[in-house]
């Protein structure tokens, strides 16, 4: 891994010199560097959603119905086949569950690549200091007035704080602005298409609702047999 590391460096490093004032090199070059996070993980992304993308539909698919059967078993009263039928819906939610998390985890995988990249070349520095108030409170006492127990210290914050306070605005940024990259909206299409599916699974309120309505009609065919 040293040796990746090494092979990237001059590629990485690049961006860290194109402003001479350190603090804001630092801030611009990992901006830069967090940048390619995001790009690197996005088409990762896009490319494991374009072979998976069947698989993950038919997982949809199966556990929609699944549930929809377990909902159905429920209104015929079959308790066998409910249990059935809700025993797949979850196992298929389970991996429909999983999938999903899987391809945000596959846009995050430059991520720690980055990190470790910048241990080689940050380690030590601290980026920021924020001034704080420290107290022992071995050395309080309520019998004297002295404030000894106060004294002040500093919270430094090095390049894992850097990198991932870019790579966050970005990553939001992208999200805000997706729509607008016309590639990007073609994806979030097809994802919608696919979400499509979701819309046609039953509700367990229309358990209430053919509860409600049962009675009803029951009522209503007893009046038509005493009218006729």
């Amino acid at each position: 891994m040293q040796s990746f590391f090494l092979a990237l460096d001059p590629f990485f490093i690049a961006p860290y010199r194109w402003i001479s004032e350190p603090a804001i090199a630092v801030w611009a070059g990992t901006l830069v560097l967090s940048l390619w996070c995001v790009f690197a993980g996005e088409i990762s992304s896009i490319f494991i959603y374009h072979v998976n993308r069947a698989y993950y539909a038919k997982l949809n698919a199966k556990m929609v119905h699944m549930h929809n059967l377990s909902i159905e078993a429920i209104k015929q009263k079959d308790k066998t086949n409910f249990k059935a039928a809700n025993t797949w819906a979850n196992e298929y939610f389970g991996k429909v569950f999983f999938a999903q998390a899987a391809f945000f985890a596959v846009s995050l995988w430059p991520v720690p690549f980055a990190l470790g990249w910048m241990q080689t070349r940050f380690t030590g520095v601290d980026i920021i200091s924020i001034p704080m108030l420290s107290i022992d409170f071995d050395k309080f006492s309520l019998t004297t007035l002295s404030t000894d127990f106060i004294s002040s210290t500093t919270l430094s914050l090095g390049y894992a704080f850097v990198l991932l306070t870019c790579y966050i605005l970005l990553r939001y940024a992208l999200y805000k602005t997706r729509k607008y990259i016309p590639y990007l909206r073609k994806i979030e299409a097809m994802r919608e298409e696919d979400a499509e599916l979701i819309d046609q699974i039953k509700s367990w309120e229309e358990l209430n609702t053919s509860a409600q309505e049962a009675p009803a009609l029951q009522k209503a065919k007893e009046d038509t047999v005493t009218a006729g």
